[in-house]
């Protein structure tokens, strides 16, 4: 019998935060015939905790105080492991004394486009740009989640990830979701940092089709009265949600015919993929290398300003066919980022450290 690898995923798996919710997924999804996950789960999480739940996992509740336990959680999980996953920045220096000291393998990921506005918002809480790039160069390897982010992050921030492109899946929970598509009636923009996502313009879009809904589901995270924002302006074409369950957004992407996300820094955006399992494609911007994988016409469309999306929008009113197709081709964009294919890319990188 082949001996398990023991695999530390660092992130909070009942707690909401996207490198939260990749660890989740990965305890979920890797083979547990080959893989033990050791993983982590904070007394304060937003989501049901996962002990009993997933068969193979091993977890740590951090207690309070978490300037103790969260020590005490990371040191038991590369103490256990064989091949750490350390995707978030929380007690990176001590992270980095303990793989030393305990001569563990690790790898982690690249997740944002480093343009000015990122850049200088992670140096800043970080202390000082040497911190922060300290902070993503200790691990044995690094990847990026994008092609179009190895060389944006290589070429502008001199960040070395390998050249394999190491991708993000998606939970196929939203499958189920799927209505054909027809004539446009109704948008979607979903975000947990709407000022930074783009909100203003997605309101300043709304306000020039008063006949079709603009739906705003997610979290302006304290820095705008969503509602203020939008009686300032008179929209009522747009319903405002704010936060909601996976089962409420199943719901709402079975009335949608679009997802419009207008902002100008991501990484590879979660929402693009779990809209497009429920046949509802995405209108982005251009900036941070969207045209990967979307092809505009196909299963989406890649735009550069607030004018083109207007534009577009009034061509596909007047062509529900063309929404229809593209509907169709948007759910095969996302079964090719499904977690259970994905995963075994993942495995493949976790057994090559280990067996190295």
């Amino acid at each position: 019998m082949n001996k398990k690898t023991k695999i530390f995923l660092g992130g909070f798996i009942n707690f909401t935060n996207a490198q939260n919710l990749n660890c989740l997924a990965l305890a979920k999804h890797l083979d547990k015939k080959n893989f033990e996950v050791f993983t982590l789960e904070l007394f304060s999480g937003n989501l049901e905790s996962q002990k009993e739940k997933i068969q193979g996992v091993n977890i740590f509740n951090c207690f309070q105080p978490f300037r103790i336990s969260g020590y005490l959680g990371f040191l038991w999980g590369i103490w256990n492991c064989d091949v750490a996953y350390l995707p978030k920045s929380e007690l990176w220096k001590y992270n980095r004394f303990l793989l030393k000291l305990f001569k563990k393998k690790s790898f982690s990921t690249i997740e944002n486009i480093l343009d000015d506005f990122t850049y200088n918002n992670f140096v800043n809480i970080d202390g000082a740009e040497k911190s922060f790039l300290e902070s993503k160069s200790y691990f044995t390897e690094l990847y990026s989640i994008t092609n179009f982010m190895n060389r944006y992050n290589n070429h502008k921030r001199n960040i070395k990830t390998l050249p394999k492109t190491l991708f993000l899946g998606v939970n196929n929970e939203y499958k189920h979701t799927y209505s054909k598509k027809h004539s446009l009636s109704s948008v979607l923009m979903i975000g947990n940092d709407l000022v930074r996502k783009g909100v203003f313009e997605y309101l300043e879009i709304a306000s020039k089709f008063s006949h079709i809904e603009f739906i705003l589901a997610g979290s302006g995270n304290g820095r705008i009265d969503i509602p203020l924002e939008i009686n300032k302006r008179k929209l009522k074409n747009v319903n405002y949600l704010g936060m909601i369950t996976v089962n409420k957004l199943n719901e709402v992407l079975k009335n949608v015919q679009l997802h419009i996300l207008p902002s100008r820094s991501e990484g590879f955006p979660k929402s693009i993929l779990e809209t497009a399992f429920a046949g509802v494609p995405s209108i982005l911007y251009s900036d941070y290398g969207a045209s990967e994988w979307i092809s505009s016409d196909e299963n989406g469309w890649v735009v550069n300003n607030k004018e083109e999306i207007i534009s577009l929008l009034k061509l596909l009113e007047n062509n529900s066919e063309k929404i229809k197709l593209v509907s169709e081709k948007s759910r095969d964009l996302a079964k090719k980022f499904d977690w259970s294919i994905l995963v075994k890319d993942w495995e493949k990188i976790i057994k090559s450290l280990h067996n190295n």
